[in-house]
């Protein structure tokens, strides 16, 4: 038996099978290189700063190729693109793995670039298939699975890569990659034994002047919100990473209009920007990728919470990956009885509770049952709000041979959302970060002999870079040490002061070495007795900036909430 567009529900099945492993391991790819980032760059000998450019260009390419994948799609056959960008997925993921034994930094450089045009095709043009692959009133729940696959993909994704570190090695990290290679593999295999037809729209020209015009768009606006730094805006703006950059996208933006409005077969159709439902649809797109974003602090607020060490919070990931991807499939059927905009609400409002929950509750309280809860909450809210009815919402309000394209440019804008989101959400953590030292000072033991001001303006002057790398990479549990390291430098920094102190104090035949080392043995000792203190205030101080974070987080999925109030209460209601 066929269904409406000619597929038997075997070759319905082995497709959605296909699509959904392709959605993986493009959705996995997006985190599971962050953990290890560090790891690749000390093996190749590349800094902190030459190594972000892994995940930065990646993140680049894979933005400009997707609104030209989409309508390569629409144009070729979205098949036929699929495997053509897993394919090159593949190759490019096995080009990696292979730069951990050969080529080096450059090499793999050039291997993510190639792994991007791939993988930027993934998402939108298996998202648009599915959706048109199912009659109207099962499209929901077929939309379900496909954001369940892909929430559950990049939130389990940091996880996986600090897995395959921590079993195989530091010297393995090329598995990071490889691992992708034999689902590449059988997804390819799977088309090849998939026979569809699928009609082909080539009779208008295709738009490569706009193709070019829009490249050069993304990669400007994208490297500039990527280099701006909220924490100082001003100053920011002014560095060469981000005005010419959004200068060149200023310009073109204009251009681009000009050139898309007399294109017969336009790569951005700029009637989606005209249409009210199409709009908000495309705002709360951004509102999603910026949201999507508050993910990243949950390891490091957990761990501040629950007083664990550095790096074991990403467990926490997984309680938000299983809720959102339960949500998902199940927000998916309700779009089908009841409506996109309904999920859409109570995915934002259950988002704001979670987000609002840690901010005012769990930083306060460092409630374990509370943050668990607020994150399950978070999780739902992901599930039901990063894909499913947006998707669905774009692929009802565009014609069908635009699907692929219309995808595209919602997952554009999410990425847009996505890049800008952690400079603005970081800024909270780093002025917490400013108020630290002062606020460890005031519960620190005093030296013998010094001011308090002395003890203050030793504490901030002149600090060995390998203690100011210890204290920026402190966690609750390792804080008292550190300080401890802090205060020994310090003391030593003090003996002059201490010495003169006790000219004339001492018993005769006394050593004032010996005297000074066991003033500082019994001020170290102090440390140890402040160290309730001293966690709680890390702690604490650190929790306020995270509170602020979440607080944001919470007025971003607001504003979602608002926008989806205005959507028409009928899906259906056509694009026209």
């Amino acid at each position: 038996m066929e269904n409406e567009n000619g597929y038997s529900k075997k070759v319905q099945s082995a497709l959605m099978v296909m699509f959904l492993l392709g959605i993986f391991i493009g959705g996995m790819d997006s985190g599971i290189v962050s953990p290890a980032r560090t790891v690749i760059a000390d093996a190749l000998g590349v800094s902190a700063d030459t190594s972000i450019w892994m995940i930065t260009i990646y993140t680049l390419v894979y933005a400009v190729i997707m609104p030209i994948s989409g309508k390569l799609a629409d144009r070729y056959g979205k098949k036929k693109l699929f495997v053509f960008s897993i394919t090159v997925f593949g190759i490019g993921s096995a080009l990696c793995g292979i730069s951990d034994y050969f080529g080096g930094y450059s090499f793999l450089i050039v291997a993510r670039i190639i792994q991007a045009i791939g993988g930027g095709g993934i998402m939108p043009i298996a998202t648009a298939f599915i959706g048109e692959s199912f009659p109207k009133e099962k499209r929901g729940a077929a939309l379900g699975l496909v954001g369940a696959t892909y929430g559950i993909a990049t939130t389990l994704g940091p996880t996986i890569g600090s897995g395959i570190i921590n079993i195989f090695g530091r010297d393995n990290w090329g598995l990071l990659f490889f691992i992708n290679v034999p689902i590449c593999v059988v997804v390819v295999i799977m088309a090849a034994r998939i026979k569809i037809k699928e009609k082909e729209f080539t009779d208008k020209k295709l738009d490569v002047l706009g193709s070019i015009i829009v490249s050069f768009m993304i990669l400007s606006i994208m490297y500039a919100v990527t280099n701006l730094n909220f924490h100082d805006f001003g100053q920011s703006l002014k560095s060469t990473n981000v005005y010419p950059f959004l200068i060149v996208f200023i310009v073109l933006l204009p251009v681009f209009i000009y050139r898309e409005n007399r294109a017969e077969d336009p790569i951005i159709n700029l009637d989606y920007f005209r249409n009210r439902n199409i709009r908000i649809t495309l705002i709360m797109a951004l509102v999603v990728g910026c949201g999507m974003m508050s993910v990243v602090f949950i390891p490091q607020f957990g761990e501040n919470v629950l007083r664990l060490s550095q790096g074991s919070g990403g467990y926490l990931i997984t309680v938000m990956a299983i809720c959102s991807g339960i949500a998902a499939p199940v927000g998916g059927k309700f779009i089908d009885k009841y409506s996109a905009k309904a999920v859409l609400l109570v995915g934002f409002a259950s988002t704001v509770v979670g987000t609002l929950t840690l901010a005012l509750f769990v930083s306060k309280t460092n409630n374990a049952i509370g943050l668990f809860i607020a994150l399950a909450l978070m999780g739902i809210g992901m599930g039901l709000t990063m894909g499913t009815p947006l998707n669905y919402l774009m692929q009802t309000y565009v014609k069908r041979e635009e699907a692929s394209s219309a995808q595209a440019t919602l997952s554009l804008i999410k990425s847009v959302g996505i890049a800008v989101s952690p400079n603005i959400l970081v800024n909270f953590i780093a002025e917490a970060g400013d108020k630290m030292p002062t606020k460890l000072m005031e519960v620190m033991p005093k030296i013998p002999g010094m001011a308090s001001s002395a003890s203050h303006s030793l504490g901030v002057s002149d600090v060995p870079s390998n203690i100011l790398n210890s204290f920026q990479n402190a966690d609750v549990t390792s804080i008292t040490g550190v300080m401890k390291e802090f205060s020994n430098f310090m003391f030593d920094k003090a003996k002059p002061l201490i010495e003169q102190g006790m000219v004339g104090h001492l018993p005769p035949h006394t050593s004032m070495d010996t005297v000074f080392n066991g003033m500082k043995a019994q001020y170290l000792h102090q440390v140890d007795g402040a160290k309730t203190v001293i966690e709680n205030t890390f702690q604490s101080t650190l929790n306020s900036g995270f509170a602020s974070l979440f607080i944001a987080s919470a007025i971003i999925a607001l504003i979602g909430f608002i926008c989806a109030l205005f959507l028409k209460n009928k899906d259906s209601e056509s694009s026209k």
